[in-house]
């Protein structure tokens, strides 16, 4: 086993929801030999689960510095799944900062964002940049996976209640034809990042492609067939499906994750945004081994959560 196989690999986002890139990224690396460690929020079930499977676990928060210093120690590398949500600059200065002191070099991977850039309509989008701009800054080595697609998850988060109880789902889409693909196929895009660093390392941004486009009719269509039921989609205002997700949204999703993603909804539809359209699903069977994941088949495993009403043989 070559030293790099031997190296603590630090996951920072295992037990997250949406997409759940951690987890899988904690497969994928425990299925190639790693020594996996994770940072988990709270010692609850999803943790128990991580600590079962053997990848022992610490308690600790990115936005407290005292607590990274022992997940970090000793770590020859570094995923880091942070939440759709406000703060990432403040973490992400925290690791850096504890890996100056550690005198340190890990790979770091980070999640990020498509649409990272400083003059953003998104908060979000902003902060990425910035993070990114500081760990630049500081010398930290590491690599953004800067996903342009959409999750296949956000329709399941964002309308599921919906479909499954009126039929008909809203957003800011309107016709535009963005790239999705599911959090699986993402995590393993961030898995071979850490497993072989060297395949990016001429650049520390990287924007892996998704894997299909597809219109909010033509979602609409796909869960119609797929569940039995007329399903109907309504083009509303970024303004309007805002107030409707804080009306309903019981605090999940948060102010900045509604912010976020009502606003590139908004830049696809109107013909603003910079995410790139990359689709390319032989690149993402190179980095998973398996062909990706359909929006269809995706719909096949949530078929409840979307209200089917027939039987699928």
């Amino acid at each position: 086993m070559s030293n790099s196989d031997q190296e603590t690999v630090l996951v920072i986002g295992a037990t997250g929801r949406h997409g759940g890139t951690g987890a899988r990224v904690v497969e994928r690396l425990q299925a190639a030999g790693r020594v996996v460690r994770a940072l988990v929020r709270s010692d609850d079930e999803r943790a128990q689960r991580l600590c079962e499977s053997g990848v022992p676990t610490l308690v600790g928060d990115l936005h407290d510095r005292r607590t990274l210093l022992p997940a970090l120690d000793g770590a020859g590398s570094v995923y880091i799944a942070y939440p759709v949500a406000a703060g990432i600059v403040d973490a992400l200065a925290n690791v850096a900062s504890v890996i100056r002191e550690q005198g340190c070099s890990p790979h770091v991977v980070i999640m990020s964002s498509g649409a990272a850039d400083p003059n953003s309509p998104s908060g979000i989008a902003r902060a990425h940049a910035l993070s990114e701009e500081l760990l630049l800054q500081l010398g930290v080595n590491f690599t953004a996976v800067r996903g342009s697609a959409f999750f296949y998850e956000n329709v399941l988060g964002f309308h599921a209640d919906a479909i499954r109880e009126t039929g008909v789902f809203a957003n800011s889409y309107g016709a535009s034809r963005p790239a999705w693909i599911g959090g699986t196929d993402v995590a393993d895009l961030c898995a071979a990042a850490l497993l072989d660093p060297q395949s990016h390392a001429n650049t520390p941004m990287v924007y892996p492609p998704g894997h299909e486009l597809l219109s909010q009719q033509e979602i609409a269509d796909i869960v119609s067939e797929e569940t039995g039921r007329e399903v109907r989609y309504q083009h509303i205002t970024a303004d309007e499906w805002s107030r409707h997700l804080q009306a309903h949204s019981g605090g999940l999703p948060n102010h900045a994750m509604i912010e976020h993603i009502t606003t590139n909804a908004a830049m696809c539809e109107n013909g603003t945004t910079i995410l790139r359209k990359d689709i390319d699903p032989s690149a993402l069977e190179a980095a998973s081994g398996r062909p990706p994941l359909t929006f269809r088949n995706f719909v096949r495993q949530h078929r409840a959560a979307f209200g089917a009403v027939t039987a699928k043989v």
